[in-house]
């Protein structure tokens, strides 16, 4: 077999996923998306488990023409973390600005294959100019002696662009938008973030001019899961959970199967099972178990020397989850607690876990939840949980005085 020649996409795998051929799994969370988008729902789970993949993926099937579903919602999808909104007009002004940018480019689109159209779509270059010169079509003004107020809408600017746009999307086969907001913990850290969400609950609560258009899927992890708002009504009381979760062993052995026809290397079941088994089928691991792999395919080494060049190699991913550090968003004393009696019993409940912790049964059924979001565990039913990545289990063991 030839060694792979080409450059691997997306960063040799390191970064979001955005091309339909590469991607796996995750129908279920798809198939809802497509059913009912104007919804409001949370997407949580840890760094690298793929949430913006799955949000670019959310992104093509919505713009995906052949569907069959009768009321479409227009995706537009922005990383907060990138935009960085300053107060709530910033907020208002950015999703506007991105859905008629986002429109422009679509309007470009060729009619073709999806993998084709949403390359295309991505490729479409819009500046800022789109935006400003709609607003002013809907006379809105701004203050040109002061750039920062031209990137704020105040509550009545925001209803009449984003009314006057759904118009648009109406010709374009679309009855709706759905905004796909990643990286929203940013908010959750800014003093204006009660604001924010007492606003967006007010558009999918009593706005009914704009409810029955707008979706809503925000990304983040624990930090957006236990936010508590301190005044206004709770966006997250409106919203439905997902926990994005592994791979399935099914999902796995076919993202296998592609890697290793892009790369004409054949790999045995032995060792395509032992890489699901360190894995943890989670998809940031398998995809550079599988680098180290192929790029070492002509040198005859040992599983053990393998593992430890992975262990050296996600050194600082698994020092992040687990987080002795105490850094925000990730793995606390009592998760590393949790996790520590689950690799030493194998598999547990909240009720058996936390009688062999001390710690209380929700403390413990908060902490499986959150551990899961990393993908290092999973659930194996509807109380039981197992370690899921061995290659962590072995890097945490190996933390231990």
């Amino acid at each position: 077999m030839q060694n792979f020649s080409g450059e691997r996409p997306f960063d040799n795998f390191r970064v979001a996923i955005t091309d339909p051929s590469h991607f796996f799994g995750r129908s279920e969370l798809l198939n809802t998306m497509l059913k009912s988008p104007f919804q409001v729902r949370i997407l949580l789970a840890g760094r690298r488990l793929g949430k913006t993949s799955a949000l670019r993926a959310i992104e093509w099937n919505l713009l995906n023409p052949n569907t069959g579903n009768s009321r479409r919602a227009f995706p537009v999808l922005i990383n907060l973390q990138l935009e960085q909104p300053k107060d709530l007009d910033n907020l208002r002004y950015l999703l506007i600005a991105r859905l008629r940018e986002a429109i422009e480019r679509w309007r470009e689109v060729p009619l073709a294959g999806i993998r084709q159209m949403y390359h295309e779509f991505l490729t479409q270059v819009k500046s800022g100019e789109v935006t400003l010169s709609f607003l002013k079509q809907l006379n809105i003004k701004f203050n040109i002696n002061n750039p920062d107020h031209e990137q704020r809408l105040n509550n009545d600017s925001f209803r009449l662009a984003f009314l006057k746009t759904i118009e648009e999307l109406r010709k374009l086969n679309f009855q709706g938008v759905c905004f796909l907001i990643d990286g929203a913990e940013f908010i959750v850290r800014q003093n204006w973030a009660s604001d924010a969400w007492s606003y967006l609950r007010g558009l999918k609560d009593t706005d009914t001019a704009i409810k029955p258009f707008l979706g809503l899927l925000l990304s983040g992890y624990r930090d957006l899961k236990e936010y508590q708002q301190r005044v206004g009504s709770p966006l997250l009381n409106i919203a439905e959970i997902e926990w994005l979760t592994p791979l399935s062993e099914e999902e796995t052995q076919k993202l296998i199967g592609d890697r290793t026809e892009q790369e004409q290397i054949s790999l045995t079941q032995e060792k395509i099972d032992s890489i699901i088994e360190w894995s943890g089928c989670h998809p940031y691991l398998i995809q550079q178990t599988l680098n180290i792999i192929f790029d070492n395919h002509q040198q005859t080494e040992s599983c053990t020397n393998l593992i430890n060049r992975l262990l050296q190699y996600h050194d600082k991913d698994f020092s992040s989850w687990w987080n002795a550090e105490q850094h925000s968003g990730c793995f606390g004393e009592t998760e590393r607690t949790v996790y520590q009696a689950l690799v030493k019993n194998k598999k547990g409940t909240s009720k058996t876990l936390a009688q062999c912790t001390g710690l209380s049964r929700g403390e413990v059924a908060d902490s499986l939840e959150v551990i899961a979001g990393t993908g290092v565990i999973r659930l194996l039913d509807d109380e039981h949980y197992a370690v899921g990545s061995l290659l962590f289990e072995e890097w945490v063991t190996q933390q231990t005085p």
